[in-house]
């Protein structure tokens, strides 16, 4: 059994960028679909899922490389 510690900053570091992806696809769904009445609202929350979707595989892969040993 392994008891090393050595985790070190990447679980803050995907923490934060995960936030970041979030963030910022909900600020660009928003400025592309602009909405302005239900469907319009309804428009932004699917296209904010379809692109967080896509940040959240970019971020995966990311990690994926930073954090093979």
């Amino acid at each position: 059994m392994s008891n090393t510690n050595d985790s070190g900053c990447l679980p803050v570091f995907a923490f934060i960028l995960y936030l970041i992806v979030i963030i910022g696809s909900g600020v660009l769904s928003w400025n592309w679909t602009e909405p302005e009445s239900f469907v319009g609202a309804i428009g932004f929350l699917i296209v904010w899922g379809v692109l967080t979707s896509i940040g959240h595989f970019i971020l995966i892969g990311i990690i994926a490389l930073i954090s093979e040993k």
